[in-house]
């Protein structure tokens, strides 16, 4: 009686227990998009803030030698176009293997250009993924939170 008692416990522990996997394919997850809204001719030098977690099992990110990688982000209604490759912010002092970290990358150059009719707002879903030195491509996730791109 003892042992199955023990047996059951010991599984209960075991599957309470969960830790973090990494992989070599990178795993992003959407954060937020901080603001959720911007006119086309802001004179704000920072730009709309798109942040995700990343994590990898190697790291293999940012900037290596002569390399840089990328985050890759398209409009979601704009599917005729390739993503728009932003730089990879510097995480040069994140620790490399098991990679988990928040990172945030400036969109503004990923925004449509101001052709609507005016003035127009447009609500904007965006498709991100990231690839690794290694050329590993991340899962695609889509912003859950809306953001809204005006024309005067």
């Amino acid at each position: 009686m003892r042992t199955i008692f023990f047996i059951v416990i010991s599984g209960i522990v075991f599957l309470s227990c969960k830790k973090e996997s990494f992989t070599t394919e990178p795993h992003i997850t959407f954060k937020s998009i901080s603001p959720n809204s911007w006119t086309s001719n802001s004179l704000d030098p920072n730009g709309p803030l798109l942040t995700f977690q990343l994590t990898d099992a190697e790291g293999d990110f940012g900037f290596q030698d002569t390399s840089i990688s990328y985050v890759y982000v398209r409009n979601s209604l704009d599917t005729l176009n390739s993503p728009d490759s932003l730089a990879f912010p510097d995480i040069r002092l994140a620790n490399k293997t098991n990679l988990n970290v928040v990172v945030s990358v400036d969109i503004s150059n990923a925004l449509p250009s101001a052709h609507f009719p005016r003035p127009y707002t447009d609500t904007l879903y965006f498709d991100v993924y990231v690839k690794d030195f290694a050329n590993h491509k991340s899962n695609v996730i889509r912003t859950t939170d809306p953001f809204y791109y005006t024309t005067p």
